[in-house]
C-alpha cells in the first residue's frame, strides 16, 4: 500500500498501515476501524513491523467491546493480538479485558502491553495486569494488580506500563502492600522467563554502607536493555540520591552518588542529583546530573555517559552549545533538577542525543535546541528553535523541544516532532543518513491515504509518533535503526491513520540489512 505526501515538502514512500473505515483483521464482517481518534500513537521494529491500539465500529461494537491491540509481529501481516470483551488470559474465565495501553514491540515481534479489566466483575484491587504476546502466541499474564510479587510477602497495588527487551524480558515498576516489605519497586524477567526483584525500596542499596536502603525509586518507565538488564535512579534513606546498573553483567552495581567528585573533573565539584538513566545493549549508560562547583557557580548540571565502571563528560552548562553563535551555551539540562523527566537517549553505538536550553546572546528567541552525537565526529547540532525548518514555507522556523520530543537509531539518525514559531502547524523531522533534516510530515499538509493505486488526499490536523528512546532501552519506539519512521496522522474530516515513511530509510529496508547495520555500528564505535 503505497502513499505521496503533498506539501511545500517532497514526495516520499509512505506504508498506510490502517485507516478509518477498513475493515479491522481478526473482526466479523461489518466490523472496521472507527472514524474519530480510533488508532493509538503505533510502535515500529527493525523488521518494519508495526502494533498500536485501534477502535472499532460497527456490528456487534459496544463500549465493552471497542479497542483492541494488532501487531504485524508475527510475519502474516496485521493480525488481531487480544479486543476488550475477551477474557484475558491467566485471569478467571469471566474477567475480560476493557482498555489498553499502547503496547511496545521487540525486533523479534514479541509484544508487551498493559491491560485494563471490565471493572463489573473485577475492582481496583485486581483490575490491572501486564501481557506479553510473542509473535502469533495467545498473550501470557505477566503480573497483575493483587497478585502476588515474587521472592516477598507481599501483593502488587500499583503497576506502571511494561517495557520490552530485544530478548523478550518484560520490565516494570510496581507498588507493593501487605506484609513486608511495602513500597516501590523493579521487576524484570531478566532472563526472559522468570519474573525477579531488581531493587524494592527498604532493601540494602549496592554500593553503600550496611544500613543504607532505597527509599523512593524513579523507574517508570523502566529502562531494560537486550540482556534484560536495568539502569535507574533512587533517592536512600539517608536523604541521598544515585545512579544504579546492572550494565556490568555482575549484579546490581552503584554507578555515582550524590557527594561523589564528578568524573573528569578535578575541581572539587560532587554530584547533587544524578536524573534519570538510560542504557543500551552494551551495557553503556547515559544521564544528567546537577552538581555543585564551589569554583565556578554557574556551572551546575551536565550530561555523562559509561558505565559503573567509569564515566565520561559529554556536554556541561556553561560550556558551549557547538553549532551556535560565539557566547551561546549550555544552560541547566532539564533532568539534572527533575529526576523524573527523560532528556538522554543513548543508542546502540553509544552515541546520545538530548534537547537543552541554552543562555547568551540572541537565545531570547532561540533557547532551546536538540544536540546529537550520532554523526561519529563528536556533539554535533540537529535542530535549533527559531531556525528555519525544512520542507516549509520560507520564513518558517521550529518552535521550542520537548524533553523526550526524539528519537536516537543505531545509525546516528535523529527523529523529532516540533511545533512551528508563530503558527499552530507542527510537524515531524527526520535525519537522513547523510545528517540532513527531512520533512516527514506537517499540518495543514495533504497526504494521499489510498490502499491501492488510486488517490485519495487528506489534510492533516494532527500527528504523533513514538518517541524518548535510543532503541535499546525497551522502551516503544516510532524510529527503527533502518531509519523508518511510524506515524499516526488524524485529518480535518475526522477520519485518521496509521503510516509508515521510508523517505530517510536504507533503501529498500529489509532484514538483510540488519547485519549490515550491526557491521556499520561497530566500525562508527572503533572509529571513535
Amino acid at each position: 500500500m503505497l502513499g505521496c505526501l503533498v506539501s511545500v515538502a517532497e514526495a516520499q514512500t509512505l506504508r498506510t498501515v490502517a485507516f478509518s473505515g477498513d475493515a479491522a483483521p481478526g473482526m466479523g464482517v461489518g466490523v472496521n476501524f472507527g472514524s474519530v481518534n480510533n488508532f493509538g500513537v503505533p510502535v515500529l521494529n527493525d523488521a518494519g513491523q508495526t502494533a498500536f491500539v485501534g477502535f472499532l465500529t460497527g456490528t456487534g461494537v459496544s463500549t465493552d467491546n471497542r479497542s483492541a491491540i494488532w501487531s504485524e509481529g508475527g510475519g502474516n501481516g496485521l493480525a488481531l493480538v487480544a479486543r476488550a470483551g475477551s477474557v484475558a488470559p491467566g485471569t478467571g474465565d469471566s474477567e475480560n479485558f476493557f482498555n489498553f495501553s499502547n503496547p511496545v514491540l521487540n525486533d523479534s515481534g514479541q509484544l508487551a502491553f498493559a491491560g485494563y479489566l471490565d471493572d463489573s466483575v473485577v475492582d481496583d484491587a485486581n483490575q490491572d495486569g501486564i501481557w506479553i504476546e510473542e509473535g502469533g502466541s495467545e498473550p501470557r499474564l505477566v503480573a497483575r494488580v493483587g497478585g502476588a510479587a515474587p521472592g516477598t510477602d507481599s501483593t502488587f497495588e500499583l503497576l506502571s506500563e511494561p517495557s520490552l527487551s530485544s530478548n523478550g524480558s518484560v520490565g516494570f515498576a510496581g507498588i507493593l502492600v501487605g506484609a513486608t516489605p511495602i513500597g516501590g519497586s523493579i521487576w524484570s524477567e531478566g532472563d526472559g522467563s522468570e519474573l525477579a526483584l531488581v531493587a524494592l525500596k527498604g532493601n540494602q542499596a549496592p554500593g553503600t554502607e550496611s544500613g543504607v536502603t532505597f527509599n523512593i525509586i524513579f523507574a517508570p518507565p523502566v529502562r531494560l536493555n537486550g540482556s534484560g538488564q536495568t539502569a535507574f535512579s533512587a533517592f536512600l534513606r539517608t536523604n541521598d540520591f544515585g545512579v544504579w546498573s546492572e550494565g556490568v553483567g555482575s549484579g546490581l552495581a552503584l554507578v555515582v552518588r550524590r557527594g561523589s567528585p564528578i568524573p573528569g573533573d578535578e575541581s572539587g565539584a560532587i554530584m547533587s542529583f544524578p536524573g534519570v538513566a538510560t542504557l543500551n545493549d552494551s551495557g553503556q549508560l547515559a544521564f544528567a546530573s546537577s552538581f555543585i562547583d564551589p569554583n565556578n557557580p554557574g556551572s551546575n548540571s551536565g550530561i555523562w555517559k559509561g558505565s559503573s565502571n567509569g564515566l565520561a563528560l559529554v556536554a556541561r552548562e556553561g560550556n558551549p552549545a557547538p553549532g551556535t553563535e560565539s557566547g551561546v551555551d549550555f544552560a541547566r539540562f532539564p533532568d539534572s533538577f527533575i529526576p523524573f523527566e527523560k532528556t538522554v537517549v543513548l543508542n546502540g553505538n553509544g552515541q546520545t542525543a538530548f534537547m537543552a536550553p541554552t543562555t547568551g546572546p540572541g537565545t531570547f528567541d532561540r533557547g532551546s535546541g536538540i544536540w546529537s552525537e550520532g554523526n561519529g565526529n563528536g556533539l554535533a547540532l540537529v535542530a535549533r528553535q527559531g531556525s528555519a525548518a525544512p520542507g516549509t514555507e520560507s520564513g518558517l522556523t521550529f518552535g521550542s523541544f520537548g524533553d523526550d520530543d526524539f528519537v536516537l537509531n543505531k545509525l546516528g539518525q535523529t527523529a523529532f516532532r516540533s511545533q512551528l514559531n508563530g503558527t499552530v502547524q507542527s510537524g515531524i523531522w527526520a535525519q537522513d543518513l547523510s545528517g540532513n533534516l527531512r520533512l516527514i510530515a506537517l499540518t495543514g499538509d495533504l497526504l494521499d491515504v489510498d490502499d491501492g493505486s488510486g488517490t485519495d488526499f487528506r489534510e492533516i490536523s494532527g500527528l504523533d509518533f513514538a518517541r524518548g528512546t535510543g532503541n535499546e532501552d525497551g522502551l516503544p519506539s516510532g524510529f527503527n535503526d533502518l531509519g523508518q519512521l511510524a506515524f499516526l496522522a488524524h485529518f480535518t474530516d475526522g477520519t485518521s491513520g496509521v503510516f509508515v515513511s521510508s523517505l530517510v530509510a536504507i533503501p529498500e529496508p529489509s532484514t538483510l540489512l540488519l547485519g549490515a547495520i550491526s557491521a556499520l555500528g561497530m566500525l562508527m564505535y572503533k572509529r571513535r
